[in-house]
């Protein structure tokens, strides 16, 4: 999934079959750069301060197949044909989906199979993140052993950051850092951190809650932790497609960027940044209702677009 870095520097190329091309302007419409613009009616490829972003949209759009573009790790190769519009999810099936999902952090004794595990990363990655190339990979930790051992060594560094953080060096920092961040180190961060030690004391497994797989979403340093995030969001989603549990674990990430050895025993491409940590298993609790959690959100948008703020 990772791309040549130089690619972040290049900008997309446009080659036009003029020949087939018949001048329509629905890919100047769609282009987000405004580098091709219909002009005296024909298409032209323009410079722009962005240049070609490489996102693809005018050779998706294109009714002849007349545009191909490169560079940036794309290529007409890689466009792939849409499904229906009959087989797609409605607004519906998808609104029925993000209601029932919930965050599981309760397991059946049962692995997942690995080909669900590859299912979810294919249609995860199928879906756009940010201005490309996205470069965000994933690493699949599969099996509740392998999961408790990744967890043991992300929570001996929270041991480590506990010998360092103590209360008095957290209440020598006060003056030098915002109010917000003193506070976020001193009544969660460190809280969570003696939690996970605890835990991991009683033999528990309080940072993957003994899921049987972790998939953790990684990043270079071309890329936006953002794009790692959104991918994540797609794969949870995929997940719960398939009827699998997840839950978001943002915890683990700080202690894998500072433990470089089990990044590389874990396959993180050297010089990728570890962003986000996804559970996944089959849940062991059947939830019978949900509940209304955005309902503060949309009262904001409503504000919002009333004017009357």
């Amino acid at each position: 999934m990772a791309v040549v870095h130089s690619q972040y520097r290049e900008a997309g190329r446009i080659r036009i079959d003029e020949q087939a091309c018949t001048q329509c302007g629905q890919c100047a419409k769609i282009c987000p750069t405004e580098v091709l613009a219909l002009q005296d009616g024909r298409v032209l490829v323009r410079d722009s301060p962005l240049g070609c972003i490489a996102c693809g949209h005018c050779m998706m759009v294109c009714p002849e197949g007349s545009i191909a573009v490169t560079g940036r790790g794309i290529s007409p190769e890689d466009l792939l044909p849409l499904p229906p519009l009959e087989e797609r999810g409605n607004e519906d099936a998808l609104a029925a989906l993000m209601r029932a999902r919930r965050s599981v952090r309760r397991f059946k004794d049962l692995e997942v199979d690995p080909a669900l595990l590859d299912r979810i990363v294919a249609m995860a990655s199928s879906g756009p993140m940010g201005i490309p190339p996205w470069d965000v990979g994933c690493v699949i930790v599969c099996g509740r052993e392998r999961v408790r051992e990744v967890a043991n060594e992300i929570i001996q560094g929270y041991e480590g950051f506990l010998k360092f953080f103590k209360p008095w060096v957290l209440a020598v920092m006060r003056p030098f850092v915002r109010q917000a961040t003193h506070e976020q180190f001193r009544h969660f961060i460190r809280p969570l951190a003696e939690t996970y030690v605890a835990g991991r004391r009683q033999g528990k497994d309080l940072l993957f809650y003994g899921a049987p797989a972790v998939i953790v979403f990684h990043h270079s340093p071309y890329a936006d932790s953002t794009d790692a995030a959104i991918a994540c969001t797609y794969a949870m989603l995929a997940a719960e497609s398939l009827g699998l549990g997840t839950t978001m674990i943002g915890a683990a990430a700080p202690m894998l960027v500072r433990n470089k050895a089990l990044c590389r025993r874990l396959g993180v491409p050297e010089g990728h940044t570890p962003a986000i940590a996804l559970i996944v298993g089959h849940p062991a609790v059947t939830f019978l209702s949900g509940a209304a959690s955005g309902s503060v959100s949309e009262h904001v948008w409503q504000v919002l677009f009333s004017g009357r703020l």
